[in-house]
């Protein structure tokens, strides 16, 4: 059997690893290095230094938020922001949209509260590594002004933040849509 048929014959039965053992000691030595780098990287848990910080100030955002203070809340945002509405085709909205988006939402609701299921650290969209944003899992819950029917719904944001710790990006997903239909006062 040739070196090339041998070759063959190994991969083709998974056995890349006798393979291998005919290589020369310090390749092997270098390729399990880089193996085991590899894995050790893998399974760490890298934080973006500034995570703690803004995770910190997301737990903060949303503590402000459902006292309906809505310059407070505002004040939580970077002039230039890009927010993403949750409503069906929704904008990215600017700073001034997002506080009227906030406005709606806090106007149409009393007694807010949000129950984070559980908080995690973002990355970067484009290079999958850890960019200090953070992503939360919940439930919104609170009362209809209009119709007095309660509401209690599983909702997803995620907030980027700027090196002065400002929202400069963010957005929730839900079912914004049936949450307003489904606590609208009922028709007669």
């Amino acid at each position: 059997m040739t070196i090339i048929n041998l070759k063959s014959y190994l991969f083709s039965k998974g056995l890349v690893f006798l393979y291998l053992h005919g290589l020369n000691q310090s390749i092997m030595k270098k390729f399990l290095l880089l193996i085991t780098l590899g894995l050790f990287i893998s399974c760490s848990n890298i934080q973006h230094p500034d995570y703690a910080k803004n995770l910190e100030t997301t737990k903060q955002w949303f503590e402000v938020f459902v006292t309906e203070d809505l310059d407070a809340t505002m004040d939580f945002y970077a002039d230039e922001v890009e927010y993403q509405s949750a409503f069906y085709q929704g904008p990215i909205m600017n700073k001034e949209e997002t506080r009227e988006y906030l406005k709606g939402w806090q106007n149409a609701m009393e007694d807010i509260t949000w129950e984070a299921e559980r908080y995690l650290p973002g990355a970067d969209p484009e290079t999958g590594i850890p960019n200090g944003s953070v992503r939360t899992y919940g439930y919104w819950s609170g009362t209809n002004t209009a119709s007095g029917k309660t509401f209690r719904g599983l909702w997803y944001h995620y907030l980027t933040f700027n090196e002065e710790g400002k929202i400069i990006n963010g957005g929730d997903f839900g079912d914004a849509t049936g949450l307003v239909m489904s606590v609208m006062p009922d028709q007669e």
